[in-house]
């Protein structure tokens, strides 16, 4: 009898019981669909929320030629400006308070006459804003305009600094090539690798989670044969006992990977979940995860002193664990993402977002890295624990 025909005999052993195998395999699957249709719609790119066009209102009282009407003329006509607002010109104040009122409007902006002449003189170019009924329409017109008038201000700073010659050449490029400036970058962080969906951060923290409970299993399968008095027949067998543990602990790990890759192809084939580009240190990470399970599990089981109480307080570990390294909701709190730090979970849920963001390959690394620290702490405390109290039949 040797390691490899322990860790089989566990491996048949456990996958005869069918709650282990609902708890191990069908429940994260659940759960994982569970939270993250819940909360998709707290925790999303914002593909869908991107707002429709701005209906703006320009009123300008004074004369409409100058070079300040000229730019804003191509500002408003600039294509990334144009898509995402439809202006329409007033001569008066009331206009287009009229049409706010009336819906026809989402924002307003008045143009002061006397903007040439308080920008000749060095004041700062300002706008006067008149809000509608959206809120986050609001604020894309305000942010727009005030993009323009921060340009028109860099110009004039620009004459300030650099004489009068500089104006000749600030006022031929508002005149003659204004119609080619935008102003205006868009981009959609929902696209660019920066955002992950609900479904994305439950299969990663559900992942991590339910792969400790493996460590659970290990703890519990320790104690069964002592409980059973079958440990006692195996240390009678020509085997010690480092062989009878070490086989236990590698059935465990089998299943916790099995187990794994259970949930991560499955939630790519069923929920769609993108677990980015990197395949192998998918199983790099995992493989961390299982050792940290053992560990734990080992640990457990060798300063408990009934399977009871070794449950309950594993358990309580992974629960915590969880909890506090944001994988049942993010946490904004400071120093509870502190203590997060020194999880499993933490830096196995950061490693994998990481990589399904498409990080850069060093951020990347640095979470396996911890998360690799934390798994050899726990090999080493379990190792002075069983060194000390050994896994034997009392």
């Amino acid at each position: 009898m040797n390691i490899w025909h322990i860790c089989m005999f566990e491996i048949r052993r456990i996958l005869r019981i069918r709650s282990v195998l609902l708890n191990l395999f069908v429940l994260p699957l659940l759960l994982i669909f569970i939270l993250g249709a819940a909360l998709s719609s707290t925790m999303d790119t914002g593909k869908d929320n991107v707002p429709g066009q701005v209906r703006v209102g320009v009123i300008q009282t004074g004369s409409n030629s100058g070079s300040v009407t000229e730019a804003l003329n191509a500002f408003v006509a600039a294509p990334a400006v144009s898509e995402m607002m439809k202006v329409q010109h007033f001569t008066t104040e009331e206009e287009a308070e009229r049409d706010l009122r009336q819906g026809e409007l989402d924002f307003a902006v008045l143009i002061p006459p006397d903007l040439e002449e308080r920008m000749a003189n060095g004041e700062d170019a300002k706008l006067q804003w008149i809000l509608g009924k959206d809120g986050t329409l609001n604020i894309v017109g305000e942010t727009l305009f005030t993009r323009f008038t921060d340009e028109l201000n860099r110009h004039m700073a620009t004459v300030e600094v650099l004489g009068p010659e500089a104006s000749m050449a600030v006022a031929s490029m508002i005149d003659e090539g204004s119609a080619n400036i935008s102003y205006v970058n868009v981009s959609n962080p929902g696209t660019s690798g920066t955002s992950y969906s609900a479904s994305q951060y439950y299969a990663a923290s559900m992942l991590a989670m339910f792969m400790l409970y493996a460590g659970m299993t290990t703890s519990s399968s320790l104690f069964s044969e002592r409980d059973k008095k079958t440990l006692t027949r195996l240390q009678a067998a020509p085997v010690g006992n480092g062989v009878i543990f070490a086989g236990k602990i590698a059935g465990n790990s089998l299943l916790a990977f099995m187990q794994a890759l259970i949930i991560v192809l499955m939630t790519y084939w069923l929920y769609g979940v993108n677990w980015g580009t990197h395949p192998w240190l998918i199983v790099l990470i995992c493989v961390l995860i299982t050792i940290s399970s053992m560990m734990i599990g080992v640990i457990v089981a060798l300063v408990s002193k009934s399977a009871a109480s070794a449950s309950a307080l594993m358990q309580g570990i992974i629960i915590a664990m969880t909890f506090i390294s944001g994988g049942f909701t993010p946490i904004a709190i400071d120093f509870v993402q502190r203590i997060g730090e020194f999880t499993v979970n933490h830096w196995a849920l950061q490693s994998f977002l990481r990589m399904m963001l498409n990080a850069s390959m060093s951020e990347i690394m640095h979470n396996i890295l911890m998360l690799g620290i934390v798994s050899a702490v726990l090999l080493a405390i379990a190792a002075v624990i069983y060194g000390k109290v050994g896994y034997r039949y009392e």
